[in-house]
């Protein structure tokens, strides 16, 4: 981390006029659950340089995808980043699941570390890209650890710069004059009232909702227009891109395929050169 954090600061600083508000609500001293907004590919990068410019290590639950392709995932486990895991997908191991992954983040925040987490799980539907409804891991982890600190984040300017569904890079608008990137924030999210309920769906859904307003709080400092009401759900107001999506996990699908392919072909060219080799020496 001494090592990549400041190179990746320095990268993120240089493709984008970045600026951070509200570092003074982060808490040292104690663990911390830094819940964002997800509206791009750089949403982790943002707000984690945000943080370690803050002073804060952070432990990003990333897409296990990521941790799938060449050096990258080397990288993000020696970091000591979290994967996330999605039924159905290669990069999905047996033991890969979302209780894995919440068994991870536990430890982080066990050992007094900071996550950060985008509860969303995706790129919101909504069309106007205001937070649209979460999953509620994040707030199972907050209620279970009460001595961590659950802290909203906002960021919002660079969604342009890498077309979500398709990946095409604008290159032409990257560069501190072009594109600017704001992160704020908030104050600390008060769970108490709910920290003495049983652990049910209904409170994990209310609690999670309260965490996401916090969020939307925050956006609206930094964006124009009136987030959405009620909040998007997929469920009930549907994915316009469900298409799109289902075709970028099969790409995924078929990356993996061909990673363990060429695996495999390795190791079997690794066996036989060890084989004749020994046949050279008898």
């Amino acid at each position: 981390m001494r090592f990549v954090g400041p190179l990746v600061s320095w990268v993120m600083h240089a493709i984008q006029d970045m600026r951070v508000g509200g570092a003074e609500n982060l808490v040292s001293g104690r663990p911390m659950i830094v819940v964002g907004n997800h509206t791009s590919h750089l949403d982790g990068p943002v707000v984690a340089v945000a943080l370690y410019d803050a002073g804060v290590v952070p432990h990003t639950a990333a897409k296990a995808d990521l941790f799938t392709l060449p050096i990258l995932g080397w990288a993000l486990r020696q970091l000591g980043q979290v994967a996330v895991y999605r039924p159905g997908l290669v990069s999905t191991p047996k033991d890969g699941n979302s209780a894995s992954t919440l068994g991870e983040l536990s430890q982080v925040i066990e050992a007094g570390g900071t996550v950060l987490i985008f509860p969303e799980a995706t790129f919101t539907r909504d069309p106007q890209q205001w937070p649209m409804r979460a999953k509620t891991g994040a707030v199972r982890l907050a209620l279970e650890h009460p001595e961590a600190v659950v802290v909203p984040v906002a960021h919002w300017g660079n969604e342009d710069l890498i077309n979500k569904w398709g990946g095409k890079i604008a290159w032409g608008a990257i560069g501190r004059r072009s594109t600017s990137v704001r992160v704020r924030f908030g104050e600390p999210v008060d769970l108490s009232a709910y920290r003495d309920e049983p652990i049910t769906h209904e409170v994990l859904t209310e609690a999670t909702e309260c965490v996401m307003d916090a969020v939307t709080r925050e956006l609206m400092t930094l964006r124009p227009g009136v987030p959405t009401q009620p909040r998007w759900d997929r469920n009930v107001n549907g994915d316009p891109f469900k298409a799109i999506d289902a075709r970028n996990q099969a790409h995924a699908k078929n990356r993996g395929t061909r990673m363990r392919l060429i695996g495999c072909v390795g190791a079997i060219c690794v066996a036989l050169a060890r084989y004749y080799k020994g046949r050279r020496r008898t």
